[in-house]
C-alpha cells in the first residue's frame, strides 16, 4: 500500500505543479520501477495532462493487485496423463490451471506437442513464452509468464530426458525419468545429480521438477503400507535382474531419490507437509500421492484407490530456495483433478 500512496501524491503534484514545456511529458517524475509498472496500462495517456481520476483508479488498482502478487512465485507441475486425455480433458486443466495461476509450469506427457503447439496453447494459461524438449513424440515442456532461455534439450542416456532452462532469474529443469529399471533410472539420477551440483556450485538458484517414477525415504512408513500397490508391482518387478528391481524384501528401496537430493535438492512438498502434520496418520501421508487419481479404472472409488496411492512427482529446490518457500503441496482437491489426468499436479509458491 505504500506504493499507492507514494503513487498518489505524484499523480495529485502532477495536476497542480505540471510544467508545460515539452519534458512535461517524460515519464523521469516517475522512478523507472513504477513507470514499467504503469506505462503498460496508460501509455501516452499517462503523459496526458488530462488524465482524469478514474484512470488513476484503475492505475492504483492494478498496482495494488500486481505488485501484491509479485512478491511470490508460484511453480506447477503436472503430468497430463497422454495430452490431456487425448484433449479429452484440455478445456477443464485450462480452467483449473488459470485458478492457481502459476507463474512457471513444467509439463511431462505433451504426447505429439511440439514447441509451437505448446505456445499456441499456452496463452489460455496466461503464459506467452514456452519451450519443450523436442519435436514432437513423448514431451516435456515449460511455460512461463516470463522470457524462457533454453540453455539445454538433453536425451542422451534417458529414455524421456531433461529440459533446462532460465525464466524468472532462476534455473528451471524439467525432467521425466523411465520406470523400467534401476540401472536406467539410476544413470538418469547420476547425470541431473551432476547437473544441479555444478549449477549450484556456480550460485545458481535452480528447481528440478518432474514425474521422477521413483520414491523418496521421507514416504517409506507409509509407502510400506500400501500393500495392494506391492502386490500389483511386484510380479512385474521379481523377473528383473536383481540390479534393476525397485522392489526388496517387499518394500520400496530409494537408491534414485537419495541420488538426486545428494545434488543437494530439497524436497519443499515433504517439508512443508511436515510443518502442517509433525506426526501425520496414515489418512494425513495419504495426502501426499501424487498418482494414480480415480480416473485409472482399478482406483475408481476411494477406497480402492487408498491402497494404490504413492508419490513420483516432486517439485525440488536447492537450499536457498527452499528457505524462501512458503506453500508446496500435492494438490488433491477439487473433483475436476479426479478426471484431467491419472497424476496429480504439485505446486510451490516462494518469496520473491
Amino acid at each position: 500500500m505504500h506504493c499507492c500512496a507514494v503513487l498518489m501524491s505524484r499523480i495529485a503534484a502532477s495536476r497542480t505543479a505540471r510544467p508545460t514545456t515539452p519534458s512535461s511529458t517524460s515519464p523521469r517524475t516517475l522512478s523507472p520501477s513504477t513507470f514499467r509498472a504503469c506505462s503498460f496500462s496508460l501509455g501516452s495517456g499517462w503523459r496526458n495532462p488530462s488524465i482524469d481520476v478514474m484512470k488513476s483508479t484503475v492505475l492504483l488498482s492494478i498496482l495494488v493487485f500486481g505488485l501484491e502478487g509479485s512478491e511470490q512465485l508460484t511453480v506447477l507441475n503436472y503430468n497430463v496423463f497422454n495430452s490431456h486425455r487425448g484433449g479429452q480433458s484440455y478445456a477443464d486443466c485450462v480452467k483449473w490451471v488459470n485458478s492457481i495461476q502459476p507463474d512457471i509450469a513444467g509439463w511431462q506427457e505433451l504426447v505429439g506437442w511440439n514447441e509451437a503447439k505448446l505456445k499456441k496453447f499456452a496463452v489460455d494459461w496466461k503464459h506467452p513464452y514456452a519451450a519443450t524438449l523436442k519435436g514432437g513424440g513423448y514431451n516435456i515442456g515449460l511455460t512461463s509468464r516470463t522470457p524462457i532461455k533454453v540453455v539445454a534439450r538433453h536425451q542422451k542416456g534417458f529414455w524421456h530426458g531433461y529440459l533446462h532452462c532460465r525464466t524468472a532469474g532462476l534455473d528451471v529443469i524439467v525432467c521425466h525419468l523411465w520406470p523400467g529399471g534401476v540401472r536406467q533410472q539410476m544413470g538418469e539420477a547420476n547425470q541431473l545429480h551432476d547437473l544441479v551440483q555444478r549449477l549450484y556450485k556456480e550460485g545458481r538458484s535452480v528447481i528440478l521438477m518432474g514425474d521422477f517414477n521413483a520414491h523418496a525415504a521421507s514416504d517409506k512408513v507409509w509407502l510400506d503400507r500400501q500393500q495392494p500397490l506391492l502386490d500389483r508391482r511386484s510380479p512385474r518387478d521379481a523377473k528383473k535382474v536383481e540390479a534393476d528391481r525397485f522392489i526388496v524384501g517387499g518394500k520400496y528401496t530409494f537408491p534414485i531419490m537419495d541420488r538426486i537430493f545428494e545434488a543437494p535438492l530439497r524436497d519443499v512438498v515433504r517439508e512443508q507437509f511436515g510443518v502442517r502434520h509433525p506426526k501425520p496418520t496414515y489418512a494425513q501421508s495419504l495426502m501426499l500421492g501424487s498418482f494414480p487419481t480415480r480416473v485409472l479404472r482399478h482406483v475408481a472409488q476411494p477406497e480402492e484407490q487408498r491402497g494404490f496411492l504413492e508419490r513420483i512427482d516432486f517439485i525440488l529446490t536447492t537450499p536457498d530456495l527452499a528457505k524462501r518457500c512458503v506453500s508446496a503441496k500435492v494438490r488433491r482437491s477439487p473433483e475436476v483433478l479426479e478426471s484431467i489426468s491419472d497424476h496429480y499436479p504439485v505446486t510451490a509458491i516462494f518469496k520473491k
